[in-house]
């Protein structure tokens, strides 16, 4: 099949040495083309692409939905000319959820297949292997998924290889093992994609799982690493051989299904899954360095479940193969961009970021250490683009703390790196006037029954109610499918700015005085959001609402304010 999303066809009969001005967007000057290559089954997802005799292979997963429902099961199609797609190969396995298929070429000329099988009983996960295919010379006939056997030192039954990549006859790739609340990452190769041996453990904390390997053209090993709690931004490591000896830095981002692609000057383009702040996930090619620089040059076609793309290049063409919900239903995508583009854009220089100049009286004032520079800021969280935001020209008048983000504009130069700031912050919110003594505590109300957003919580019934002396998912009476909603007042201790952060597994929103503060809602794993608010010394009305489907419930409200750093909030100061 092939179906056609209106892909966006760019021809230029002249130079670019001034692209990304305010008149032209990095997706006008880079996009070929974006077309829907798949979507047959109720849910395609976590690509893996390849160049194999002349071909392009794309593999996916098919499923019900992301998790949980009918198990998932492999598909692989092709295609000569990268716009006609046909059906080679369809891998299952009783009882076993099969995910993440992720493609690579063996030395000795045959496609390999690397999956992760997932057990579920009742939707709990019991067990995880990974699972290899590999196919002819020709590329048209595939053996059934069989077990990657990891070496005793290190194999649990919570396995998961997520991507091999091939170098030098070896493939090389990651383990990551659930233990506890944390994951341990294991480095390993193999001389057959079956076999693999321990060469070292990354000491990385805060959850690290889905790693992609690549090797410079020097022989050195380069991996992009995801995260999953602590501060979950991204890590990228290298090392030389024998690669038991690692350098990590933090990456400004948090990542999504990364692949990276090291081009042949030595540039890397990382494709992920962003995280803005308007919560609104989009696929996103950016370049990153080994110092930890993230900065964003394409965003795709996208929105919701999306990423786990695929990069690869062909004739001077960077192909990129990604799943997206943001149509009709979650589909696969293959894009295709102006590598020279691309290229330019990362030796390219990056225009001054602009800052807050002033900040009173409800009056904020931006300003650029380019005068020439345009700035754009928006308020309502999404990003400031050439096509998004306004073009600042008179101070900002705010009424209360919000966020701000701005990004300066210069032609000649890559956009500045969105910068966020809160504003407003002598704009207090007054504290409630309240006649009566109030009690220690929360009051709460707790429901069961399914949901995917907590306001759809009044659709629930009501199992129980009391009162907590804070906020905790303990009260439960089931693992599953529950909500909470915890009702009263906290007590802020002085004037002055204060930090929220809400982290919750799964969706959650803080709603303080009436007013939606932190909204943390749908359905994801363990995720923090956070924000900003000058109060008044008092009472201030609190009402957070949860709502867990499966697996970690997480649920906890931090604060940082005056006098004191991030810390949860303490029991003395909740009231009903």
């Amino acid at each position: 099949m092939n179906k056609r999303i209106s892909p966006t066809i760019f021809i230029l009969f002249i130079l670019y040495p001034f692209i990304c001005t305010a008149q032209n967007s990095p997706e006008q000057e880079a996009i070929i083309s974006v077309e829907r290559i798949w979507d047959r089954a109720g849910h395609n997802a976590f690509t893996g692409l390849v160049e194999f005799n002349n071909k392009l292979y794309c593999s996916f997963r098919e499923g019900e939905k992301h998790v949980h429902g009918i198990n998932g099961s492999v598909r692989v199609i092709a295609s000569d000319d990268g716009e006609n797609w046909y059906s080679v190969a369809h891998l299952f396995r009783k009882d076993v959820d099969l995910r993440d298929p992720k493609l690579s070429v063996t030395p000795d000329q045959r496609l390999m297949i690397n999956i992760g099988g997932s057990v579920y009983v009742n939707e709990e996960l019991e067990s995880m292997e990974p699972l290899v295919s590999f196919s002819d010379h020709e590329g048209k006939n595939f053996s059934d998924a069989q077990k990657i056997i990891i070496d005793k030192k290190i194999r649990s039954d919570r396995d998961w290889l997520w991507r091999a990549s091939w170098h030098e006859g070896i493939a090389y790739a990651t383990v990551y093992q659930s233990q506890g609340n944390e994951s341990v990452l294991q480095l390993v190769r193999s001389r057959d994609g079956r076999n693999y041996a321990y060469i070292t453990t990354f000491e990385l904390a805060g959850k690290p799982n889905e790693t992609t390997l690549r090797f410079t053209s020097d022989g050195q090993m380069v991996a992009i690493v995801r995260r999953e709690s602590q501060s979950t931004k991204g890590f990228i490591g290298i090392s030389p051989p024998p690669y038991t000896n690692w350098t990590w830095q933090e990456l400004e981002a948090r990542l999504g299904g990364p692949d990276l692609l090291i081009l042949p000057d030595g540039g890397m383009i990382a494709g992920t899954r962003a995280y803005p702040q308007d919560q609104k996930n989009r696929m996103i090619l950016a370049k990153v360095t080994l110092n930890g620089n993230f900065r964003k040059l394409v965003t795709l076609p996208s929105g919701g479940d999306c990423s786990y793309p695929a990069l690869i290049i062909k004739d001077n063409i960077l192909y990129v193969s990604y799943y997206s919900s943001h149509e009709e239903k979650t589909s696969i995508y293959l894009a295709r961009l102006w590598l020279d583009r691309i290229q330019t854009w990362i030796a390219m220089e990056e225009a001054d970021p602009p800052f807050v100049q002033s900040d009173q009286n409800g009056l904020v004032v931006l300003a650029c250490p380019d005068t020439q520079a345009e700035i754009r800021y928006t308020l309502d969280g999404s990003e400031p683009a050439q096509t998004n935001g306004t073009v600042y020209r008179a101070p900002i008048k705010v009424e209360s703390t919000i966020p701000l983000n701005m990004r300066s504009f210069q032609s000649g130069k890559f956009p500045s790196k969105p910068v966020t700031a809160w504003i407003g912050k002598d704009v207090f919110v007054e504290a409630a006037q309240i006649d009566q003594a109030l009690d220690p505590g929360l009051r709460y109300t707790y429901y069961e029954g399914e949901l995917r957003s907590v306001t759809d919580i009044k659709n629930l019934r009501i199992s129980d109610s009391g009162i907590t002396p804070r906020i905790n998912t303990d009260i439960r009476k089931q693992e599953d499918y529950f909500a909470l909603q915890f009702d009263g007042y906290l007590s802020v201790p002085a004037d002055g700015i204060y930090y929220f952060y809400l982290l919750s597994n799964d969706g959650s929103r803080l709603i303080l005085d009436n007013d939606v503060m932190l909204d943390n809602d749908g359905s994801h794993a363990e995720n923090e959001t956070s924000l900003a608010v000058s109060l008044r010394k008092g009472k201030h009305h609190l009402r957070l609402t949860y709502f867990q489907l499966s697996g970690a419930h997480t649920l906890k409200l931090f604060w940082k304010g005056p006098g004191f750093d991030k810390k949860e909030v303490a029991e003395n100061l909740l009231f009903h």
